[in-house]
């Protein structure tokens, strides 16, 4: 081969090296772009020359600068911080709410306590009998506040899951589109690198919303699956999940592939199955637990008035009105007069005490409570404040380790995949100096054959 035609060659893998580092810098700022290396080799003489060195150069392949297994544990550490962030914002917003000194019951009952021991001195005071029913109020008020809140959460979380399936579903529609694209572009020989790229950034916004197991065939093509064996992509086919509510109003998940029907495992991991766990293992006994106690307080006040007599010698009227359906609160205070409230417990004599006192008695009475057992209403008050404080504070632990474990999952495969500027523009300018060399030699190459026609 001519020393023209092996400087062309050389000229020619420069100018690819320069396209690609050229490609690298501008993507250096893209999300999920992984870096390409020129590989090239010596293209050796051709026949039995003795004498002949060699034919140039030819470039083999541009290589993706991208490990799987890194890849991949960005995509696992994603899902579990996704999952640890989503549950701490529900966590936190009702760990402040049943802690706070204006909103939770554990102060309510104090207050309400304080105004019927206040009254216990002059049980006829107007003004004393006046300020228990305040207080009545303002119980009642904290309970279904509580109750309201926790409703709304639940309300929020499942529209919060609805909505995380419409974005599942069109992202896994995008993977199984790039599927399609990558079988066919690597059919004909062409480069995947890029659509690899892109593919793998929507796989891992997938891995926030569910852990997901991604499994590669030989064509190229991706396989999802969730984490209890469905098919969520394969190939260029997507399946399609929706929220569904069975007979007793209970929600499900529900997963449409290939014709067939499949009610999945709400334990999907990532921000999804964060959600579930929390309306499960949090919510449904927080809402108990806050149910019971409203209603055993309400029953054991209302059964003790009934036990005694007010100012005018009636029989005790309830205090409370305990109904789980009311669209207004589950517990409600009864428009009694301040006169009507029985504190005596002898109708001739209705200026004692003595049923004001087991009123009092009341508040270190124990109480069988749905999901804490028996205890007194300020000890349970106290047990759920407990409860979701150490569950907070877990998962915050657990959520500072997860987003560790993620910033080295991505320094890892950065390290390996992600733009260097320093690097490439030391291999630009070995690319350029090649460029200009074996144009040089090219120069040269024309000179010694004009020279040689020179001679005739």
């Amino acid at each position: 081969m001519s020393i023209i035609n092996i400087g062309y060659s050389g000229a020619s893998a420069a100018r690819i090296g320069m396209n690609v580092t050229s490609l690298n810098i501008a993507n250096a700022m893209t999300p999920g772009y992984s870096r390409q290396r020129v590989e090239q080799q010596a293209i050796g003489p051709m026949g039995n020359q003795r004498l002949a060195s060699g034919n140039g150069v030819e470039v083999t392949n541009i290589r993706r600068m991208a490990d799987q297994f890194r890849i991949g544990q960005v995509w696992r550490a994603n899902t579990q911080t996704s999952y640890f962030d989503q549950g701490q914002t529900y966590l936190g917003a009702l760990e402040k709410l049943l802690g706070t000194e204006t909103s939770g019951i554990g102060d309510g009952l104090d207050n309400f306590f304080k105004s019927l021991s206040g009254a216990s001195d002059k049980p006829e005071n107007q003004a004393m009998r006046q300020d228990v029913l305040t207080e009545a109020r303002a119980l009642s008020t904290r309970f279904n506040n509580i109750q309201s809140f926790l409703q709304k959460q639940r309300t929020n979380s499942q529209q919060q899951q609805r909505d995380l399936t419409v974005s599942i579903n069109s992202v896994s529609g995008n993977i199984a589109e790039y599927n399609k694209r990558i079988k066919e572009t690597e059919a004909i020989g062409g480069d995947t690198s890029i659509l690899r790229d892109q593919r793998d950034q929507l796989v891992n916004e997938l891995s926030t919303y569910v852990d997901i197991r991604v499994q590669e065939n030989d064509k190229g093509e991706y396989s999802l699956m969730l984490p209890s064996g469905q098919p969520l992509v394969s190939g260029s086919d997507v399946g399609k999940l929706s929220m569904e509510m069975d007979t007793s109003g209970e929600p499900f998940l529900q997963l449409d592939f290939a014709g067939s029907s499949y009610q999945v495992d709400m334990k999907t991991g990532g921000a999804f199955g964060a959600l579930h766990d929390y309306q499960v293992n949090t919510l449904n006994g927080i809402e108990e637990s806050i149910i019971g106690m409203a209603e055993s307080m309400a029953n054991a006040f209302n059964d003790q008035l009934a036990a005694g007599f007010d100012l005018k010698g009636n029989p005790g009227k309830p205090l409370f009105d305990f109904d789980i359906s009311n669209p207004n609160g589950m517990l409600q205070v009864n428009d009694l007069a301040w006169d009507e409230l029985a504190f005596s417990s002898d109708a001739t004599a209705t200026g004692n005490n003595k049923n004001l006192l087991e009123l009092i008695g009341i508040k270190t009475k124990t109480f069988t409570i749905p999901g804490i057992g028996e205890s007194t209403l300020d000890s349970a008050s106290a047990s759920l404040i407990s409860t979701v404080g150490i569950k907070s504070r877990q998962n915050q632990t657990e959520l500072t380790a997860a987003a560790a474990l993620l910033e080295d999952a991505v320094s890892q495969r950065d390290n390996y995949s992600a733009v260097n500027y320093d690097e490439e523009y030391v291999g630009l300018t070995d690319y350029i100096q090649a460029y200009q060399a074996n144009l040089k030699v090219i120069a040269t190459g024309d000179q010694i054959f004009t020279d040689l026609l020179s001679l005739f």
